[in-house]
């Protein structure tokens, strides 16, 4: 499993993340009380409060409704049979977090395994402005040449920059030292811009060649 062992995260979140302080960790501990009691109302406000962030870990690795919906509900199920495991030091949607990353991690590797095709958005609505198209098809492309990465340098660059985590807020999520995240992170940046270049029909430069990171 990727997820490590549950520890307390220093910083919130933002724009619906992490909750932080003693009240909302002590409202926290009084709804999974309610849940453990068979409250069927606890559980439905947790998923309430932690769905959008859940869905917006998802749709940063797939694009399909129906598979970010699958990893959705995957979170949730995997909450429920585990709910035993939280220990309220660990705000309740950094620990659903953690889950969900661990979930598309695995969903990630699962796929690359079979080589299958990444999800991908539905087409766009006919639109007069040239533009849209435009934009349209950088998306796809970009995303496209996002799959090709290794799951792991696929997560950290996902995690870093459209999830804007620092390297230590990486590390909670994934249970990867500190070290581990940065370095995976300097590998999947070199990769991605020769996946880039190749693309482009551009030569890489000569020091992107060298790797000044040991395992």
């Amino acid at each position: 499993m990727v997820v490590g062992h549950a520890m307390a995260v220093a910083e919130a979140h933002r724009e619906g993340g992490i909750e932080a302080g003693g009240q909302a960790l002590a409202d926290d501990v009084r709804l999974v009380a309610l849940i453990r009691g068979g409250d069927q109302a606890a559980f439905e406000e947790v998923v309430r409060r932690a769905h959008p962030r859940v869905a917006r870990i998802a749709g940063h690795f797939f694009r399909q409704a129906d598979a970010i919906e699958e990893i959705v509900q995957e979170v949730f199920v995997k909450a429920f049979v585990a709910l035993d495991s939280w220990e309220a030091r660990v705000p309740l949607q950094h620990w659903l977090a953690r889950i969900a990353v661990n979930a598309c991690y695995d969903e990630l590797r699962r796929r690359q395994r079979t080589n299958a095709v990444t999800g991908r958005p539905p087409a766009t609505e006919p639109t007069g402005d040239p533009g849209v198209w435009e934009r349209e098809e950088m998306r796809l492309w970009a995303a496209e040449v996002l799959a090709r990465l290794p799951a792991a340098e696929r997560l950290v660059l996902t995690l870093t920059v459209l999830e804007d985590l620092s390297v230590a807020d990486v590390a909670e999520l994934t249970g990867w030292s500190r070290v581990n995240v940065k370095v995976r992170a300097f590998r999947a940046r070199r990769r991605l811009r020769r996946l880039l270049a190749a693309e482009l029909g551009a030569v890489p430069d000569a020091d992107e060649e060298v790797d000044h990171d040991a395992e």
